[in-house]
């Protein structure tokens, strides 16, 4: 019985040796090569003397070479973490020292990003290079050549079993900091199971998405394609930013099975060109990460007629937990698709605002999951892990865990989950899930700024529009381009405010809060302006 994430790459090359794993415009790769060429990375991670259930660092572009860094490193027995090559340096740096990563696996497109990151990660003591061979300074950490690498006898790994940690994950922290959401294999194995049986995927399917290898819409399109033995397309990092090209690229290329975001959908149903495509080849579109607004949703459904589209709902911390099946035609949609029943690998239940357990068609309450679905906490956050990690209080006598989603949700007449927003100030914007208190945390590292407040507009097109709102202190001189600037270089792209607002002080309410929904009425405004 297959338990273990790479025993599907295992499995995939014995069966099916010469099906295409991977193809990109550059090159492609079978399943048996894939096998003997991570199975060649983990011999050098081996030799390498890694306690098993170590942490790996990828630091690649998603390429054939990134699916043989990451079967590499599960292979050794150690736990990979993406690393976003568009990130700040800082956050880079941050998400190295906390989870205590001393060996990266690079391309040679990320070595120009080494020399800042091995000076400010002193902890780092290896970089595998999966392409070429070094022509750098490594600053004190010993470099392998892809022919080092690639040249060595494969010895036997660590024994694992699928409760050992398989990746790690960093999200948005509400304190400033990401967080590293640590799942098993066991966790990772329970929704690619039940996901490969709900897409139907087989070996004749050609299966992509836009997500980056630190997004966990990625483990569909890495795990269950191994799974069914299909062929992964990856979509080249930055894509996205071009819809009509990607919408070429998608046609060109025969995609059968897509998963990505609303916000990517819907940006590629905008362009002028978009109802002119015919989609023959596609059978299935997923999304999930957001509302998926109902005008583009029906372009889509009104162009690709022969395509299922299916609405997939899960934090990083449980993957996906519900799934909703679009039956409706484009004339009977009128307000956003439920997020649909439990997925088999998740026992979900609804708890009300005074505690109590709500059972009532349209009644609300916040979300709660349970099952196999269920991550193992967040890395070296044992605080954070216990406010969101939680025994069962419906089954007290069971050494159970349930997670703690902030979703609030109803249910329908019909028994779907209908999703009406989050609990607290977490947001999702382009599919990214964004807690405010970081951006704001970033704006306060500004010496010139005395109050801070970042607010979320709701946008039907990408999910939040975000507007921040500062006051200066009597020496700032600042303009609002030098502050998101400033702040640039702590946050990632996606979660940098679309403007900012430089105020001589932020309204406040009569308890002497920043009143939040004073400046949400101001934020309309001035963007309809």
């Amino acid at each position: 019985m297959t338990t273990l994430l790479h025993e599907l790459l295992v499995n995939a090359a014995a069966l099916a040796a010469d099906q295409v794993a991977v193809e990109t415009a550059d090159d492609s790769v079978s399943y048996a090569r894939l096998d003997h060429l991570s199975d060649r990375l983990a011999a050098r991670l081996l030799h390498c003397r890694l306690p098993k259930g170590s942490r790996v660092g990828l630091l690649v572009r998603k390429s054939m070479h990134a699916y043989v860094g990451l079967y590499g490193i599960l292979k050794a027995g150690c736990a990979y973490v993406p690393l976003d090559r568009q990130a700040p340096l800082e956050r880079l740096a941050y998400i190295i020292d906390n989870c205590q990563i001393s060996v990266l696996v690079v391309t040679a497109q990320a070595t120009r990003q080494l020399d800042q990151l091995l000076e400010s990660s002193p902890g780092i003591r290896y970089v595998i290079l999966l392409d070429g061979e070094p022509d750098f300074d490594a600053a004190g950490a010993t470099v392998f050549g892809a022919a080092e690498t690639f040249a060595t006898e494969p010895c036997a790994g660590p024994h694992i079993v699928d409760t050992d940690l398989a990746y790690i994950l960093y999200t948005s922290g509400s304190t400033g900091r990401p967080k590293g959401v640590m799942i098993s294999h066991a966790v990772s194995m329970s929704f690619v199971g039940w996901a490969t049986g709900c897409a139907g995927l087989t070996e004749h399917d050609r299966v992509s998405g836009h997500a980056p290898l630190h997004f966990d819409l990625s483990i569909f399109d890495i795990f269950a394609t191994a799974r069914a033995r299909a062929t992964l397309l990856p979509v080249a990092d930055g894509a996205s930013t071009f819809p009509t090209v990607l919408t070429d690229w998608m046609v060109r290329n025969r995609i059968t099975v897509w998963y990505s975001v609303p916000s990517i959908l819907t940006m590629m149903a905008k362009q002028r060109t978009f109802q002119s495509h015919t989609f023959d080849s596609l059978r299935l579109v997923l999304f999930a990460g957001e509302v998926f607004p109902v005008k583009y949703l029906k372009i889509w459904l009104q162009i690709a007629r022969q395509t299922a589209f299916m609405n997939w709902y899960g934090p990083t911390e449980t993957n996906v937990v519900t799934s909703y099946v679009v039956r409706e035609s484009p004339a009977e949609l009128e307000t956003p698709v439920p997020i649909g029943k439990p997925t088999s690998n998740a026992d979900l239940y609804c708890i009300g605002e005074n505690g109590e357990v709500v059972t009532a068609t349209g009644e609300t309450g916040e979300l709660y999951a349970r099952g196999p679905c269920v991550a193992l906490g967040y890395w070296g956050d044992e605080a954070r892990t216990n406010e969101r990690f939680l025994g069962n209080p419906l089954q007290p006598w069971l050494r159970d865990r349930v997670y703690r989603t902030g979703d609030l949700v109803h249910r329908d007449e019909n028994g779907n989950y209908v999703y009406q927003g989050r609990i607290d100030h977490q947001i999702k914007c382009r599919g990214y899930r964004i807690e405010i208190g970081e951006i704001e945390t970033a704006l306060f590292r500004i010496d010139s700024v005395q109050e801070a407040a970042v607010i979320p507009v709701p946008d039907e097109e990408i999910g939040n529009r975000l507007v921040a709102y500062v006051a200066l202190g009597a020496a700032g001189r600042q303009t609002s381009n030098d502050i998101l600037s400033c702040i640039g270089g702590f946050l990632p792209k996606y979660m940098l405010p679309e403007t900012v607002r430089i105020e001589e002080y932020l309204p406040k309410t009569s308890n002497g809060k920043v009143d939040r929904q004073e400046l949400l009425t101001r934020a309309m405004t001035q963007l309809t302006e």
